[in-house]
């Protein structure tokens, strides 16, 4: 990400609460439209993710399946920026689809099934010898995954103010 940027700054939540003693609630709004911006823009590049992986032909399991787990990726990504203030774009950063808030619809769920897309997507683009049968979601459970997470991830998003 170029500087200057907002979200090279760390945390955006707490960026803006330490702004708050020196800007005005004027400046405040604009950090806030900042911040709402980029979780949009998160969401949307999710969605970019799902349509190319929809397009792809059962034979293109690889394609699928690698797509679709960045799909969950940034739309995990846009639910953490927004509620927590987390934007990184470091490899760990993969490792934080664990950090769905407390209070998102059915975070157990999402957190065992999004970890076991990872591995599918890690076999998909490492393992040159895997075969679509050695993915532990395969491709029509993992569609179904991913179409759930964003429906819920819109609606969690949408109960705390931001359209999705």
């Amino acid at each position: 990400m170029r500087s200057p940027h907002l979200l090279n700054l760390g945390n955006a939540r707490k960026v803006k609460e330490n702004l708050s003693g020196v800007l005005d609630t004027i400046a405040l709004d604009k950090v806030e439209a900042e911040i709402v911006a980029n979780v949009i823009a998160l969401f949307t590049l999710g969605r970019y993710h799902q349509r190319f992986a929809l397009r792809q032909s059962p034979w293109h399991w690889r394609q699928r399946v690698s797509r679709l787990y960045y799909v969950a990726y940034n739309v995990s990504r846009s639910v953490r920026l927004f509620i927590a203030g987390e934007y990184s774009t470091e490899v760990k950063d993969h490792q934080k689809y664990e950090n769905l808030p407390d209070d998102f619809p059915s975070k157990a769920r999402y957190v065992n099934q999004l970890g076991i897309l990872r591995e599918d997507r890690n076999t998909c683009d490492y393992d040159h010898l895997s075969r679509a049968s050695d993915l532990a979601l395969g491709s029509t459970e993992a569609t179904k995954l991913v179409n759930d997470f964003i429906n819920d991830a819109r609606i969690y998003l949408r109960g705390k103010g931001l359209n999705v």
